[in-house]
Formats: structure tokens, sequence, C-alpha cells
């Protein structure tokens, strides 16, 4: 299947934090007052990056609208940018460096996490004021963004980009940028995702969901952007909307867990009336969309995953989600987008040790339209 020249594509944008992973592998985690020794470290950036990373591979404009930092990890993240083709369109903070993470691994499949944050996490409201989205373009929003000083700017974003927000005010003067206003020759956006002129993807970010307040969940809800997230963050999700889900999660005896997927994603996309995947990592993702007419009694579609040789322990869940937007930003459809993207997670496990014990690496567009369509034939 063909996909609209990257030339005529929109662009994705993401709202999300960037910062700097300092990994180190430890011979064991110290306990308090105890020593470790590093026999390996790498430093790389994290947060919204690797989506953004993953996007400009597949070969669109990606643009990075949250805020950069001034200092040593501010100037390693716009290296990082600039070395990956993306830009910055967001605000430039002179006052404060960017944060930094410090993630300790003893060898076992979890990590031990060390925050700071910087100036990615200390926007104000109108920290995203200069951001307006195209037609065709497709707006990323991580659930990280949500649970620090940033997410004000988040909330304001939302209100001011539906008009069904009526109340929405943060005294701007009436000449001030009308969300009713067609900027771009695109629709006008008059609430939820159907009349809004782009498309906004929404990935949440597993116990964090749970802290988001109450007011900004429900405007993120009443938006109804396409959400991607993987089978524990739709479980919280829907725990946190009183979703009745089977408890506990279905086993079949060879340890799989996807025969809960049909009713977790259709019970959850019912109740959040927008477009839902679940991405259940080898084994694909399950893809539910409301109807044409908005009705909520569509079936969920399993869109089949590949079979790779996994050399790295850790999610290709950035590199899934900015082949989505990537693709969106084409013009595919929601369920061509993730067979694409689908086939870039994959090839991004499998090529995850080509990098210094980093994430996993994305793949071009063009490689992962290679392996997609090796299935079709």
């Amino acid at each position: 299947m063909s996909h609209p020249n990257a030339a005529d594509a929109g662009s994705v944008i993401s709202l999300s934090e960037i910062f700097v992973n300092i990994n180190m592998g430890v011979n064991a985690i110290p306990h308090p007052g105890g020593y470790a020794y590093a026999g390996r470290h790498n430093i790389e950036v994290g947060g919204g990056f690797p989506l953004l990373k993953a996007a400009s591979r597949m070969g669109v404009r990606a643009e990075h609208a949250g805020i950069v930092g001034n200092g040593t990890w501010g100037s390693i993240i716009r290296d990082a940018m600039a070395f990956e083709g993306i830009t910055h369109t967001g605000l430039d903070r002179l006052d404060e460096d960017s944060g930094f993470r410090v993630l300790l691994s003893d060898g076992g499949s979890r990590k031990t996490l060390i925050a700071t944050f910087g100036a990615e996490a200390h926007g104000n409201a109108d920290a995203f004021d200069m951001i307006h989205p195209k037609s065709h373009d497709v707006v990323h929003i991580s659930g990280n963004t949500l649970t620090n000083r940033t997410a004000s700017a988040v909330y304001a974003f939302l209100r001011r980009e539906d008009e069904h927000w009526s109340d929405y005010s943060l005294g701007r003067s009436s000449e001030g940028f009308d969300a009713a206003e067609d900027v771009d020759g695109g629709l006008a956006a008059t609430g939820g995702s159907g009349s809004r002129r782009y498309q906004m993807v929404f990935n949440p970010t597993g116990a964090l969901m749970q802290h988001v307040n109450e007011a900004l969940l429900e405007t993120l809800v009443l938006d109804r952007p396409i959400w991607s997230c993987n089978k524990q963050e739709a479980r919280i999700i829907a725990h946190r909307l009183g979703a009745a889900i089977t408890e506990p999660e279905p086993i079949t005896v060879n340890g799989n867990t996807d025969a809960a997927m049909p009713e977790l994603c259709r019970l959850l996309g019912e109740i959040l009336k927008a477009p839902l995947i679940i991405r259940t990592g080898a084994t694909g993702a399950w893809v539910w969309e409301p109807n044409a007419d908005g009705g909520t009694d569509a079936e969920p579609v399993h869109v089949p995953g590949h079979v790779v040789k996994a050399v790295h322990m850790q999610s290709a869940g950035s590199c899934h989600t900015g082949a989505l937007c990537a693709m969106l930003a084409r013009g595919a459809s929601l369920v061509e987008a993730v067979r694409i993207a689908n086939a870039a997670s994959a090839l991004a496990v499998e090529r995850a040790g080509e990098n210094l014990g980093g994430d996993p690496e994305c793949p071009n567009y063009d490689e992962a339209q290679e392996l997609a369509n090796r299935e079709l034939r």
C-alpha cells in the first residue's frame, strides 16, 4: 500500500518533555550509604526525543514544542535534535538547564531511576501559546507532561484549541488566536477529534496517570485524542475511569495475556469515545475506533506484529508511537498507521544492540514499509 509523499505530509509536533538519561550498569543497586561499581555507562537523550527521532526517520518534519534549558544538558539535547533533523519550535529558557535522569541497571529487567527536573518541567500556562498546528499535522502529548508545572500549558493548549470549551479564558484579548478560526485552510476546531483540523495522539505513562488531576484528565478525555498505550497503561486508565474490566488479568497456559485484549480495548474505547491503540509487543496491537456516526458499538481490530530476535529488554513504545504519528501525518488510516508502526518497532527492538546499550533504534520509512509488506506477499 502506498502513502502520500513526505513532502505533502503534515508535521509531528510534540508537547512532550525532553531530558538527558545517564545510564549506568552496576554490579548491584547500592543500599543507603553503600557503594556500587559501574562497569558500563552511556549518556543519551530521553523523554520525548526517541518518539521525535522515530517520526523524523519515517520521513516527516518533527518538531519539539517543549522547553529546552540553558546549560550542559540543554546543549546535549539541542545537538541531538540537530543531528536527527528535529526542529525546536518551543521556548528556550535561559535561567535554568534542562533536567536529567540517572538510571541504574544491575542486569535485571527493571531499572532504578533518580530524576531531577529542569526547564522542561517548569513551564507556565502560556508555554505553548506559539504552537498553532496546521491541517494534516499530528500533535503528540505525553503523560510525563501532565504531572508537573508544564501541565498547565497542556491544559491551556487543549482548551484554546477546542471551542466547545466556551469558558476558556486566560486573559487574552479579543484579537488573540481564535480556536474556531481556520488558520491554514483546514477545518476549524469545534470540539472532538472529528472536527479538529489536525490529529492528536496521547500516550500515557504508566503509574504517572494515577497522579493526573481530575480537571486535566477530564479535558483530555473530552478532547478525544487518539490514545496509544501498552497493556499496563491501558489497565491503569481503565481503573482510573471506572471501566468494569476482568480482574485479575486472564493468563493462558503459555503465559499469554492477549486473550483479555478484545474486552479491554472495547470497554476502554467505549468510555473514551475516541480511537484507542493497545500495544501488545511481538503480537502486535489492538485498535478500536468509534463508528462513523460516533457510535461506540464497534469491535476492536487486531493488527498483527512481527516476530524478530529481540536484543533489548526495553519496550519500543516510543518508536511505535513516533512511527504512528508520522504515518498519520502522511495521511494513512489508523489501522494502516499501526501496521507500519508495528513493523518499525519490531525492527527497533531487533537493532537495539547496534547502539551503546541504549534504547531501541527506529528504522527509516522504507525499511519499516518493506517488513510490513513482506507479510502481505
